[in-house]
């Protein structure tokens, strides 16, 4: 093989590739692009390549790489892309990444890393991607974060991160996806949340959340995509959500909503999912939910509303039918809690109780 010192490029990405990386390629001082992902590379990422003064995209992802992630990469001050998603990468997430100053690409989602989110990624001031999502992370999401002015998508769910959400991430006024499900997020959503005037999904599902859902976020104009089931959120459905006429996806299932199904939710034109089943929800269905003809049918994959495990009625013939065609799984009527009226105690046995008509 003749000299190589002088590679800029190594792109072998997407190819069937084995073994090692090797430690050499640290000699590459003329590198700028090292894409070895989409292979079985395994073994450890090699501290050399923090050695590479002109590196900029630094793709290592969909590898069965282990072990942790050498600090040395905080020290590639040119880098802007650094793919390492899809391995079995270890430890801490070094907090000398947060130096990557020119890092606009971070992407560390399904390795095994542990520990807490470092507050220097607060640093990284040209970052527009961090992805974190399904490692064993834990701790609370550092408030730093806020200061990634130029954030458009953050992503760290299925981990093991707790305590609240930061209100301050409602300044990330360029954000257009937030992530945050399947954690042990606690405490309430923060209005605040609704200041981010560019999103477009909204994802906070399967955590341990309480408080009521923020009218707030009926000021997200350009939202498709609302999932705040697998909670512990109370209060009624706010009544502004009807505002969002891009939404397309309303989920609010399994959580301790109480009140009526506002009419306002008919105004959302662009609905295709609609589940706030499993709640406490009470009362007549508004008529004007028909409206809502864009709802997927119920013979089709999910269904296009749940409307089961409340107290909801209708004596709309034209509102029954609809909802039987468009609830997943169908029998929304049988499923509801209504608690019985017109009753009173009859015989009382030693392990039993009898009801009759109260006259």
């Amino acid at each position: 093989m003749g000299d190589l010192t002088n590679l800029a490029v190594l792109a072998l990405g997407g190819n069937q590739l084995t073994g090692e990386i090797p430690p050499e390629l640290g000699g590459l001082q003329e590198l700028w692009d090292l894409s070895l992902w989409g292979n079985g590379l395994s073994g450890q990422i090699p501290a050399g390549i923090g050695g590479l003064p002109n590196l900029i995209f630094l793709s290592l992802e969909e590898n069965h790489l282990v072990g942790p992630i050498p600090t040395q990469i905080g020290d590639l001050q040119n880098l802007e892309y650094l793919g390492l998603y899809d391995n079995q990468l270890t430890g801490d997430i070094p907090t000398e990444l947060g130096s990557l100053q020119n890092l606009w690409y971070l992407a560390l989602s399904y390795n095994q890393l542990t520990g807490t989110i470092p507050a220097d990624l607060g640093n990284l001031s040209n970052l527009r991607i961090l992805y974190l999502g399904d490692n064993q992370l834990e701790g609370e999401i550092p408030s730093e974060l806020s200061y990634l002015s130029k954030l458009v998508d953050l992503e760290i769910w299925d981990t093991q991160v707790g305590g609240e959400i930061p209100p301050e991430l409602g300044e990330l006024s360029n954000l257009t996806t937030l992530y945050l499900s399947n954690n042990d997020l606690s405490g309430p959503i923060p209005s605040e949340l609704g200041a981010l005037s560019n999103l477009r999904e909204l994802y906070l599902y399967s955590n341990q959340l309480s408080g009521n859902v923020p009218p707030e976020l009926g000021n997200l104009a350009n939202l498709t995509n609302l999932s705040l089931w697998g909670n512990q959120l109370n209060g009624g459905i706010p009544s502004s959500l009807g505002a969002i006429s891009t939404l397309g996806t309303l989920s609010l299932r399994n959580n301790q909503l109480t009140g009526e199904v506002p009419p306002e939710l008919a105004n959302l034109n662009s609905l295709t999912i609609l589940y706030i089943s499993s709640n406490k929800l009470s009362g007549e269905i508004p008529e004007q939910i028909t409206n809502l003809t864009n709802l997927e049918d119920g013979n089709a994959e999910g269904g296009g509303v749940d409307f089961r495990w409340n107290s909801l009625t209708s004596d709309s013939p034209a509102t029954i039918a609809f909802l039987n065609q468009k609830q997943r799984q169908g029998g929304w009527q049988g499923t509801q809690t209504i608690a019985p009226v017109n009753l009173a105690v009859g015989a009382v046995g030693d392990q039993s109780v009898s009801l009759k008509r109260a006259l």
